[in-house]
């Protein structure tokens, strides 16, 4: 039994535009509808939705349809729920957004809309890591059975693949008849053989577009296979596939009936989900907008790094006499066992970095070096190179930009993680940069918005809101904090004419008369943590990249072994940087216990935005520390994302926002 059955709702497939408004004419009054769509993929640019499904619950009445998504039926759809102001659901709304726009009805702009994962997120204790998934949350809070068919679509889609494969290898074997695809079985049977199968996982694994556009057997799988998708069960059984999308919506509107009253208390008068449903359409718009790559750069620098690891291949077969590959683990660890007598519980860096430091032997070393090398090639190959290759759509990569990932409220991004720093061989030529593949568009210039060490800056508003008295070094960072200005005027951080004006004049440190200049923080922490060293130094300059590393650390709650770990520094270096924090911004533990303090007595702690963190487990209140600053930063970049792209609206402009990057944001314009 299906879940709309199950639980009562009326439920019928439309046939046209003209259904789909007489069937929404029942939801005047409404608080929300519930949408989904099904699509030929997950693409935000080349896919298309190829089904809609609605529902919504009004006077004790409960409906969901399903209609064959076209322009007109999107449109129609759109149309009415904007006229009568009845707010969207969609669970990953973005996405739907998206599908709307390529199915040629566009969401408008003055069109409300949320994502049941924001309500999700806002509504789920911080410390209880659940998956947003529809189905787990259906699974949790609406019927344990409630996704069954989705099961069987993945039966089916399995079915089709194997079909499909099946029909491959025919085509193969009529094309390359002389290959040794096949051989004839003493029945007169034809057989595969094992050849063929290997053919066909060697495309799927390392078909990039490009790369091997010139391989003949490639091209004749190019033409000839795709995976199966929704679209392709719906061809076959129709009903099974309505049936599963009215339960998606059922499910939704069912969790939304128990957690929206939960949200109303912990998100007052609906600011957070507001906020973030404006954002949908933000995002949407820099997703859209993609990054221009250059193809040529990423093929030559390729054509560096595969040469480059050819050669280092070769010499560890010179070292070693054995040819393997270096994401073989237990070879390796044979190897060393073996050839060395080196007992090896991993073969990892961290293990490889020990036989470093503990042998002598220079070809040892060599052979360990050797493989951290080449793990750190083919990591930038399948990755940065290879990975981006695949994600190219006319010219174009587009970033995925999830706004609820994160328990903070963090955005993040399958863009966010390029290096910094490009690649280069050991003789110091540079293979590739990641940031070289990426050009702006003829007439354009990329800029960055960027708000500077915006977490400690958080970090020092909240000593002034919640310590005896603000962080003396971490204030005087940002602001001339206890200094007076040359009318002797003492500086007020509650005044925002002063907050606003204070770069305007000379300010004077209270009790010296000296003039003030701002913190260098990271230094702070450097001289506690290294006294012995001399500030002016250039010894003193390389440890303060350990300082400014470890501040951002222990703002976001790392401890000494965090420390350790990230800056692979020794116990004595990571504890010496742990008490330096504290002793160069001692306020900072005030903070801290009135967090611990807010999460034992009220359960939660808000941040500036008033996002709530709703937290049961004592053991991990530390992390509110960091749930606070990194949310308050995050809200903060997500306000201006709004505020921008309305901007850019309402002004006509040509100017293009691409990516959100933490505390950064990048325009093209």
């Amino acid at each position: 039994m299906y879940l709309h059955q199950k639980l009562k709702y009326n439920y019928k497939h439309l046939k046209n535009g003209d259904e789909v408004y007489n069937s929404l004419l029942k939801a005047r009054g409404a608080s929300y509808i519930g949408f989904d769509t099904e699509t030929t993929g997950l693409n935000i640019i080349t896919d298309k939705p190829f089904l809609l499904s609605y529902g919504w619950e009004n006077n004790g009445e409960k409906y969901v349809y399903t209609v064959d998504y076209t322009e007109d039926v999107g449109k129609v759809f759109v149309d009415f729920v904007t006229k009568y102001y009845i707010p969207l659901f969609a669970h990953n709304a973005k996405y739907d957004y998206h599908m709307f726009q390529n199915g040629g009805s566009p969401i408008y702009d003055n069109t409300t809309i949320y994502d049941s994962i924001t309500v999700a997120r806002l509504t789920e204790n911080a410390d209880e890591r659940i998956s947003m998934s529809l189905e787990s949350l259906g699974t949790r809070y609406v019927d344990e059975e409630s996704k069954f068919a989705g099961h069987i679509i993945k039966d089916i889609i399995r079915k089709i693949d194997d079909r499909n494969r099946t029909r491959l290898k025919e085509i193969l074997i009529e094309k390359f008849p002389d290959d040794g695809f096949s051989v004839i079985t003493k029945q007169g049977k034809i057989k595969y053989t094992s050849k063929l199968t290997e053919l066909i996982d060697n495309y799927e694994k390392t078909r990039t577009p490009w790369v091997n556009d010139d391989n003949p057997y490639f091209q004749v799988i190019d033409n000839n296979f795709k995976r199966a998708t929704y679209e392709d069960v719906y061809k076959e059984q129709p009903d099974l596939m309505r049936n599963y999308a009215a339960d998606d919506i059922v499910i939704m509107l069912e969790y939304l009936k128990k957690a929206l009253p939960v949200l109303e208390h912990v998100d007052e008068n609906f600011t957070i989900l507001k906020r973030e449903g404006e954002l949908i359409k933000a995002v949407a718009f820099m997703e859209n907008t993609g990054f221009k790559v250059d193809i040529n750069y990423i093929l030559e620098s390729r054509k560096k790094v595969v040469a480059y690891r050819e050669l280092l291949y070769l010499e560890l077969y010179i070292y070693t006499g054995t040819q393997f590959s270096v994401a073989q683990h237990n070879t390796i660890k044979k190897l060393f066992l073996e050839k060395y007598g080196i007992q090896m519980e991993k073969a990892d860096e961290k293990a490889l970095k020990y036989v470093i430091e503990n042998v002598k032997d220079e070809t040892i070393i060599n052979v360990c070096k050797n493989i951290m090398e080449l793990r750190t090639l083919d990591k930038w190959l399948s990755t940065y190179i290879d990975g981006k290759l695949k994600s190219i759509v006319n010219g174009r990569i587009y970033t995925d930009i999830n706004n609820s990932g994160a328990v903070s409220g963090r955005v993040s991004c399958d863009m966010q993680q390029q290096p910094k720093e490009g690649l280069f061989d050991r003789d110091g030529n540079e293979l590739f940069h990641p940031r070289r593949a990426f050009i702006c568009d003829d007439g354009y210039k990329l800029f960055f918005i960027d708000e500077s060490q915006m977490e400690l800056r958080i970090q020092a508003q909240y000593t002034i809101l919640h310590s005896s008295e603000p962080d003396m070094s971490l204030c005087r960072a940002y602001m001339p904090y206890k200094c007076y200005n040359d009318v002797s005027t003492v500086f007020d951080y509650n005044n925002p004419e002063h907050i606003k004006n204070f770069r305007d004049k000379k300010w004077y440190e209270l009790g010296t008369g000296k003039e003030w200049e701002p913190t260098d923080l990271h230094s702070e922490t450097t001289r506690h943590a290294f006294p012995d060293i001399d500030p002016s130094s250039p010894e003193f300059k390389k440890k303060r990249k350990l300082g400014k590393r470890c501040n951002f650390l222990k703002v976001y709650q790392g401890g000494v072994q965090a420390l350790k770990e990230s800056l692979g520094v020794s116990d004595e270096v990571a504890q010496a940087l742990d008490s330096a924090f504290y002793k160069a911004f001692p306020r900072i533990k005030d903070y801290q216990e009135w967090v611990t303090k807010q999460l034992s007595l009220y359960g939660y702690a808000e941040n500036l935005y008033g996002r709530r963190y709703y937290m049961e487990d004592s053991r991990q209140f530390y992390k509110g520390c960091n749930y606070l600053i990194q949310g308050t930063c995050a809200d903060m970049v997500k306000t201006f994302e709004i505020k921008i792209w309305k901007f850019i609206k309402e002004n006509n402009l040509k100017t293009k926002m691409v990516l959100p990057i933490h505390d950064r944001q990048n325009c093209r314009v």
